[in-house]
Parts: structure tokens; sequence; C-alpha cells
């Protein structure tokens, strides 16, 4: 009978995870986290004292909490900042701003670790960094520094007047798939 259960739980939790979204750990807010970790402390306490139908339903409790918060995030800016947060400014045109840092509780190193990670050698390369509310480095390169769009390269071509061949799409790309699935 604990097998069934263990099974029965296991694919409850699988589907109650994938109600909840699509994301990595990566991506997760704080919120999202908590959740998911509380989802496995759950399942992990399952024992013969616990009952399957009490565990199912508390974590399909935490599910639809974390929608309604999600929901009311989404609705209502105010509640986005507290429940979900906003990203901080940690580089202003190529400079680091440390005030930000000490609020983030982050060390130069660790910024430029992320820095680099993006593979960008220069801090002064970039005109604004953040730190998203998933942890992820956001950033944007100052114009000498990004680099040239598919867009630019077709107007130097043109003010060249240097023709292109045009490309047809590969019939075996996976983005050519997965547009085929979604219609």
């Amino acid at each position: 009978m604990f097998a069934l259960d263990a099974i029965v739980l296991i694919i409850s939790g699988f589907i109650l995870l994938r109600i909840a979204g699509k994301k990595v750990i990566s991506e997760m807010t704080p919120l999202e986290m908590v959740t998911t970790l509380a989802i496995g402390t759950i399942i992990g306490h399952v024992d013969a004292h616990s009952r399957l139908l009490r565990t199912i339903v508390t974590i399909g409790l935490f599910i639809i909490i974390l929608i309604v918060f999600q929901y009311i995030a989404m609705k209502w800016p105010f509640f986005q900042k507290m429940i979900i947060g906003k990203p901080t400014l940690v580089i202003k045109d190529g400079q680091i701003l440390q005030q930000n840092l000490a609020k983030l509780r982050m060390t130069t190193e660790q910024l430029e670790l992320r820095v680099r990670q993006q593979g960008i050698t220069n801090i002064s390369d970039i005109k604004t960094a953040t730190l998203e509310v998933n942890g992820q480095l956001g950033y944007e390169l100052t114009k000498s520094a990004s680099p040239i769009t598919h867009k630019e390269w077709e107007q130097l071509l043109k003010a060249l007047k240097v023709e292109l061949e045009k490309e047809e799409p590969k019939k075996d790309s996976v983005f050519e798939k997965v547009r085929r699935n979604a219609e």
C-alpha cells in the first residue's frame, strides 16, 4: 500500500507543479522558490502516519496560494513590489553603484563574477545593469560595445550596395517544429 501511496504522491506533485508554471530554479522568484521547497519538504516527510489525501490537499493549497499571489502581483503594482520584488540597478554608465550593492549584500567581486559569466570583460562597456528578482544579471551594453544586429548589417551592406542571397528557413529547424506543433 505504501508503494501505491508514493506513486500517487509523486504523480500528484508533478501535476500540481506543472500547474504552478514552467520555471527552472534560476528563474524563480522568492515566493515560487519557497513554495517549491515547501512542497518538496511535505513530500519528503510523508510517512505511515500521514494521510495521502491530506498531503495532496496541502500541496494543492500551496499551489493555489502561489497562483493567487502571482495574480495579485500582476494586478496591483504595489503588491508586485512586496511579493515579487523589483530589479535593482547595480551599474550605471560603466560605474558600479556601491550603495545598491550594499543593499543587496553583494560584493563587487560577486557582481564582477556575474558580469564575466555574461562574457563581458569591461564594466565600462555596460550602460546599465540590474540584478533581477530571480538573481540573474540584466544588462544593456554601450553603443560602442554592442554587437552589430542583423538589421544593422543589412543596412550597412545596402549602403555599400552589396546584395545578400535570401535565406529560406530550414525545414528541420527546432523552431519550425515548435511553430508547427503550436498551430
